[in-house]
């Protein structure tokens, strides 16, 4: 059985190591984004670069409070912000990253999140205006995986999950960061799927959200800021 599990974790370290010959770079568009929990328990002291990217696809908040990117097969113009990251050891953190996003380099099928390279539009720190194009990996949820019916996903049409998930405690930050994606145009909502519409869990799951301020379809999310007494 050792035999087993040692040739196993042999074989996925060896299709990392050829996955960081092409590619050394990462994109993370949720918890993994620097000031969030998980970037302070798992990555802060190992990076050793953070630049602003964004990568196309739909971002959906799952049921657990995750982001899951999904990019589609067909042409897709929606972008999603999030960080690109180097770090300082590439093939130790590409271990801890797919044990976190619970990824089998030789099993994508029994995997929840599937590890893409993909072309990012990244930002410049000196000039937001200047972008460039970078290929990192990203970590993609399966549109297989969804399902209305047993998981009430939310669909974030703006792409920034950072908007999406913290408390709102200013609305003009919030609108900055809502505006910082020049490429969308002024329509911009959070969808709720239609299954959805009525269901109360949703509700009162949603009441912290901050894009209930920003939002052009309030009465068909029936989204409601909490009181604040």
């Amino acid at each position: 059985m050792l035999k087993k599990f040692s040739t196993r974790w042999k074989q996925r370290d060896e299709l990392r190591r050829r996955d960081l010959e092409q590619c050394d770079t990462f994109f993370f568009y949720g918890s993994l984004m620097e000031r969030f929990h998980n970037f302070d328990r798992y990555i802060k002291k190992k990076v050793t670069s953070i630049e602003i990217g964004y990568c196309r696809g739909y971002l959906f908040n799952l049921p657990l409070g995750f982001p899951g990117l999904i990019v589609p097969k067909e042409p897709c113009s929606t972008l999603v912000a999030g960080e690109i990251m180097k770090f300082k050891q590439p093939l130790k953190m590409m271990k801890l990253l797919d044990r976190l996003e619970s990824y089998l380099p030789e099993n994508e099928q029994r995997s929840i999140y599937l590890r893409q390279k993909m072309t990012l539009i990244k930002e410049s720190p000196a000039n937001p205006a200047q972008r460039t194009l970078i290929e990192a990996w990203v970590y993609t949820y399966p549109e297989q995986h969804l399902s209305n019916e047993h998981h009430k996903e939310v669909r974030i049409e703006c792409g920034q999950w950072k908007a999406f998930n913290r408390p709102a405690n200013s609305e003009e930050e919030l609108k900055t960061m809502f505006n910082r994606l020049s490429y969308c145009d002024d329509s911009q909502k959070v969808i709720i799927a239609p299954l959805l519409l009525n269901d109360p869990l949703l509700d009162a799951a949603k009441k912290l959200h901050p894009c209930y301020a920003l939002c052009q379809n309030r009465q068909a999310c029936n989204l409601r800021p909490q009181p604040t007494s």
